[in-house]
C-alpha cells in the first residue's frame, strides 16, 4: 500500500490545479511527504537523504490517516535476501542517537511479501519511538537474523518538518492527536472524508457496476487498491469517486457515485462545450479539497503536463441529486513544453465568461 500509494500521489502532484489541491507532495530535506485525497499521509526516507553501514534498511516509511486519534504505523524494508528464506527468530531495532527506540521480533511483526516490507502496528510504541526521531540526529536501523547482520545509519534532518506538515494539512494543529507541538484541542467524534480500499467497503448498488466485466467501468480489486478511491460525507449523502477501469500513460480516468446507506445511483460531472451545458460520465486524476469543498479533474495531454483540460467544481451539500457544481474550465491543445501545469492554462469557461470572451480564448 505504501509503495503504491506514494508512486501514484507523484505523477499527480507534478500538476497541481487551482483551489483543489488534496494531492500533495513535498520534499522536505531528505523526507518526502505525500497526502491522497482522502487525506492519508506518508512520510518516507528518500535516497537524497542518504545512508551509511548500507542503504538495505534506510526506506522506512510512516503512514497515517486523517481519522481523529487515528494510529500512526511505520513500514521498514526487508533485508537482502529476507525472502524466500527469511528466518522468523530474527529481530528488528531502531536506536535513535545511539539509544535503542524499538525492537521486535520478526515473527511479531506484520510480514507484507508483495511489497517487501514489515509492519509495524503498536501505536503507543510507534509514536513515542516517531517523537524520538523527529527530536534526534541519526537513527540506526538493524536486522540480526539467521541469513545475517544488516543496519543502515540515516538522517533524522526534516522529520519533524514533514510530521508538523501532516499535522496542519489533516487539522490536528493544536489537538491532543498531532504528532508535534500537540496542544489541548479535543478531536472531533469523525471526520467526512475516508478510503475506499475493497470492494467489500461498497454497496451493492455500487459494486454490481464495478464488478460486471461487461461494463464499461469494469474495475478489479488491484485498481481499487491503485487508484485513490475514497468517499465524501455531506451530511444529507455520501458522494464517492472510484476508478472507472485502469488508468492509461499519465491518466487515471474516475466515475461519480451519490446516495446514502446503501442505495447509490451513477452521476454525471457537469462540462460546457462547443454544443452548450452537457456532462460527463468520467474525468480524469481528480482532487478533493475538504476544507473548502472543492473537486477538480486534469485530463492530461501528455506527462509533461504543457496541454490537457482542467475542470473545477464546488460541491453544494444540500444538494438532493448532483451536488456539483461547475466553476471554472482551463484548456490548452499546444503541447509546446510551455504553460506546463493546468493552472497555467486559458480558462475557456467561467460562469461570467461572455460568449466574446470565450471566442477570443
Amino acid at each position: 500500500m505504501f509503495i503504491r500509494f506514494l508512486a501514484s500521489v507523484v505523477v499527480v502532484c507534478s500538476f497541481p490545479s487551482v483551489g483543489a489541491r488534496a494531492f500533495e507532495y513535498r520534499q522536505i530535506e531528505g523526507w518526502a511527504v505525500s497526502c491522497n485525497n482522502a487525506y492519508t499521509c506518508n512520510i518516507s526516507l528518500t535516497s537524497a537523504a542518504g545512508a551509511s553501514g548500507g542503504a538495505t534498511l534506510a526506506a522506512i516509511q510512516w503512514q497515517r490517516s486523517v481519522a481523529p486519534s487515528a494510529p500512526l504505523t511505520l513500514s521498514i524494508p526487508y533485508p537482502p535476501g529476507f525472502l524466500p528464506r527469511g528466518d522468523a527468530s530474527g529481530a528488528i531495532t531502531i536506536a535513535v542517537d545511539g539509544v535503542t527506540g524499538f525492537s521486535a521480533e520478526i515473527a511479531s511483526l506484520v510480514r507484507e511479501d508483495a511489497l517487501g516490507m514489515f509492519g509495524v502496528n503498536e501505536p503507543e510504541v510507534l509514536v513515542a519511538l516517531f517523537r524520538k526521531m523527529a527530536d534526534g540526529t541519526r537513527a540506526t536501523i538493524r536486522y540480526e537474523g539467521g541469513i545475517g547482520s544488516f543496519s543502515s545509519e540515516i538522517v533524522l534532518t526534516g522529520l519533524s518538518d514533514a510530521a508538523r506538515f501532516i499535522d496542519d494539512w489533516q487539522g490536528r494543529g493544536g489537538r491532543t492527536d498531532a504528532l508535534i507541538d500537540v496542544g489541548e484541542k479535543t478531536p472531533p467524534e469523525s471526520v467526512d472524508v475516508w478510503t475506499i480500499d475493497s470492494y467489500d467497503e461498497l454497496p451493492p448498488s455500487v459494486l454490481r457496476n464495478l464488478s460486471d466485466p461487461e461494463s464499461a467501468c469494469y474495475t478489479d480489486q488491484s485498481h481499487i487498491d491503485q487508484a485513490d478511491a475514497f468517499a465524501f460525507s455531506t451530511g444529507k449523502s455520501t458522494i464517492m469517486l472510484l476508478p472507472c477501469g485502469p488508468s492509461g500513460a499519465y491518466n487515471q480516468p474516475y466515475q461519480l457515485y451519490v446516495g446514502k446507506d446503501d442505495e447509490f445511483h451513477r452521476a454525471e460531472f457537469p462540462n460546457v462545450s462547443d454544443a452548450g451545458i452537457t456532462v460527463l460520465d468520467t474525468v480524469y486524476n481528480v482532487n478533493f479539497d475538504l476544507k473548502e469543498k472543492l473537486l477538480s479533474s486534469v485530463y492530461l495531454g501528455r506527462g509533461l503536463g504543457d496541454c490537457g483540460l482542467a475542470h473545477y467544481w464546488t460541491i453544494n451539500e444540500a444538494a438532493a441529486g448532483n451536488p456539483l457544481a461547475l466553476t471554472l474550465e482551463r484548456s490548452k491543445t499546444a503541447c509546446d513544453g510551455v504553460d506546463i501545469g493546468p493552472e497555467n492554462w486559458p480558462e475557456i469557461w467561467r460562469p461570467q465568461m461572455t460568449a466574446d470572451e470565450r471566442e477570443e480564448r
